[in-house]
């Protein structure tokens, strides 16, 4: 089974299937279709030669951690494209934390700088509420995003997807229980969800 044809990048779907169903040797096949042309990008937006490995690993990890996305998706080198720019981006946020609680002056005063800590808390678990809700059924997060990011009510999401309110209603709780186990998983907790 090729992965790749000589003149643009192609998985086939089968491949995206085993992977879905937990095949690990069409994973390792994925991994070394992918890696040529992957490390160089990660190369070239983190330009941390010791980080770029750790980058790849995590992009890896969390398609291993969405593989049962992979046969729905159309566009699979897109879709690596972005698990791997999500990843750049979560690296240049630790790195930045990390910049800015070790450059803190010792003068600051301790309320500026729990102020800096919370900012930097709140971006991470902002950052992690976004993975939660990116890891949701299609239809729960369908009915999640309409709530929180169009600002629907209940019932207008149910005249507009044809559903129940009480479908609707339990859909929203299951996912905002789905968010609350995946913060809790790593090591948030967010009394108000």
């Amino acid at each position: 089974m090729e992965l790749l044809d000589s003149n643009r990048f192609h998985i086939d779907a089968t491949i995206l299937v085993n992977i879905s169903e937990g095949n690990e040797e069409a994973f390792r096949q994925l991994f070394f279709a992918v890696l040529p042309w992957l490390t160089p990008y990660v190369r070239k937006v983190i330009k941390d030669p010791d980080s770029v490995e750790e980058v790849i690993q995590e992009t890896f990890i969390r398609i291993w951690i969405s593989r049962d996305k992979l046969p729905g998706i159309e566009n699979p080198k897109a879709w690596i494209m972005r698990v791997a720019s999500n990843e750049c981006f979560t690296w240049f946020h630790k790195q930045a934390a990390a910049r800015m609680t070790t450059s803190l002056p010792d003068s600051l005063p301790e309320a500026a700088v729990n102020q800096v800590e919370e900012v930097v808390a709140s971006r991470e678990t902002l950052h992690l509420i976004k993975e939660a809700v990116d890891h949701l059924p299609p239809q729960r997060r369908k009915i999640y995003l309409m709530s929180r990011e169009q600002g629907l009510k209940t019932q207008e999401i149910a005249d507009k997807l044809q559903l129940s309110q009480s479908y609707v209603k339990n859909t929203l709780s299951a996912a905002l229980n789905n968010i609350r186990e995946f913060l809790q998983a790593a090591g948030k907790s967010i009394p108000f969800l």
